[in-house]
């Protein structure tokens, strides 16, 4: 199902806080690594996700059936989530994201520049490599226990917060929403978190080297990458070192057992030593190549 956000184009010429409209916007740490050079061509350059904004990602996620993909509604844009919203448990497996993908990112207007230029045949592909790699890890993470609902749509959502185009307070915002007591509005220690973290680790990291690994195309200025090229960027994404920055997230983020709103966004304000490098991509490498480096 699709939703006709029936937004105006002067407000697309300025990026909209639509996620957290009272916040001031949180400027954070620009990271990067030795390594960013090799991926980025399919991490920001060719990778859809980054045109798309976060609030147009949450909501067609939200609102996404099998049974009536690519139905336009005139449903409303929602701007509030919650960690009791249904589509967050809501099972997805590989064939679902694809059509998700097809009927509901591929048919968005900013992208017409972009599928003109580039086509939709390599970024299905990436997408599809991206899932893969991340349920291979996840069932690693849990001792390869096959489930056939190992992936939600609360994972699914981790790649909005890392490539979707956004205020970085949009980000934060989200973050905090899905996961707080709706009773008590506190951010908690939790088993879900870690899995989210551990899905955001992932996908920064071993998924988008992985799927480097397995896509070139010298047509697309993608050479395929040499093997000492290969063995430095894996070296950084070992499962250990995910596993760690899960640990050193929670030992180092809760200073207090539970945050309220607050206090939660204030963790984030510190340039140098706060942890927005939880939200990006290049910071998440960063961070496990200091873990590697130890």
């Amino acid at each position: 199902m699709g939703c006709n956000f029936c937004r105006r184009k002067e407000e697309l010429i300025t990026r909209m806080n639509y996620l957290a409209p009272d916040e001031n916007e949180i400027v954070l740490k620009d990271y990067s690594s030795p390594n960013d050079a090799l991926l980025d061509i399919i991490e920001s350059k060719q990778n859809f996700f980054t045109k798309i904004q976060l609030v147009d990602f949450v909501n067609l996620l939200e609102q996404f059936d099998i049974e009536t993909c690519g139905v336009i509604t005139d449903e409303p844009m929602h701007t509030n989530f919650s960690s009791e919203d249904e589509f967050l448990d809501k099972s997805m497996e590989l064939k679902e994201f694809i059509i998700f993908i097809e009927t509901n990112i591929l048919t968005s207007n900013d992208l017409i520049v972009s599928i003109k230029e580039y086509g939709v045949n390599f970024f299905r592909t990436f997408c599809i490599e991206m899932f893969k790699s991340l349920e291979s890890k996840l069932k690693e993470n849990k001792n390869n226990n096959i489930d056939a609902n190992l992936i939600k749509r609360r994972n699914i959502l981790a790649f909005g917060i890392l490539f979707c185009d956004c205020e970085n307070i949009e980000k934060i915002k989200l973050f905090f929403d899905i996961f707080k007591n709706e009773d008590s509005k506190e951010f908690s220690k939790s088993e879900e978190i870690n899995d989210f973290l551990m899905t955001l680790i992932l996908l920064g990291s071993y998924c988008i080297i992985n799927t480097r690994n397995k896509i070139f195309d010298e047509k697309k200025g993608i050479k395929k990458l040499e093997k000492d090229e290969l063995l430095n960027l894996y070296k950084i994404c070992e499962y250990n070192n995910c596993q760690k920055l899960v640990e050193i997230f929670n030992e180092t983020f809760f200073k207090i057992e539970n945050y309220e709103w607050k206090d939660f966004k204030k963790q984030f304000e510190d340039i140098d030593n706060g942890f927005g490098w939880i939200l990006s991509s290049k910071g998440i490498r960063r961070k496990l190549e200091e873990i590697e480096n130890q």
